[in-house]
């Protein structure tokens, strides 16, 4: 059996989201532009696992995260109006899909909005330490990282889950 193609309504929350997400990627973009002039030759490209810098590199690798948060934003957005090709831990039929996919395509939403905003935030954080004033991600990083991306997808798959 395959799946229903619904087309999913965006909720004033998905609108917030999304806005919050494009105004998050013009921010990833514009930065580096205005500070790059001002970048020493050599930055940061790499942190360790407790946000110290371990690797430097080129002051125009700074473009790097810029371009891979615009592929990937721009990927996840064109991935979320499939909803039907997702996985989900429930069977999907006629009766549930419509709230799967609402769950769904919010949970990508999110998990899109909080990817830029970290590339963003590591961005910010590798121009303010190239440029003296910070130095580096900080030590709770990478559990903060780890916690606001297991947080939404354990909140939906329970919701998914619970709502049989």
């Amino acid at each position: 059996m395959t799946r229903p193609k619904i087309k999913i309504p965006k909720d004033q929350i998905d609108k917030l989201i999304e806005i919050l997400g494009i105004a998050v990627l013009f921010f990833l973009i514009i930065f580096p532009v205005i500070n790059y002039n001002q970048l020493p030759d050599s930055i940061p490209r790499h942190f360790d696992i407790n946000g110290q810098p371990d690797a430097y590199g080129s002051k125009w690798l700074i473009f790097i995260l810029p371009l891979i948060g615009i592929v990937l934003y721009i990927g996840l957005t064109i991935l979320n109006r499939y909803p039907h090709i997702f996985n989900y831990p429930t069977k999907v039929t006629e009766e549930n899909a419509e709230r799967l996919y609402k769950n769904a395509t919010k949970l990508v939403r999110i998990l899109n909005t909080l990817t830029i905003s970290i590339f963003a935030y590591i961005t910010y954080i590798t121009i303010q330490t190239g440029l003296g004033k910070q130095s580096g991600l900080g030590n709770y990083f990478f559990i903060a990282f780890l916690i606001l991306f297991s947080a939404p997808i354990g909140f939906f798959i329970i919701k998914s889950m619970k709502s049989k």
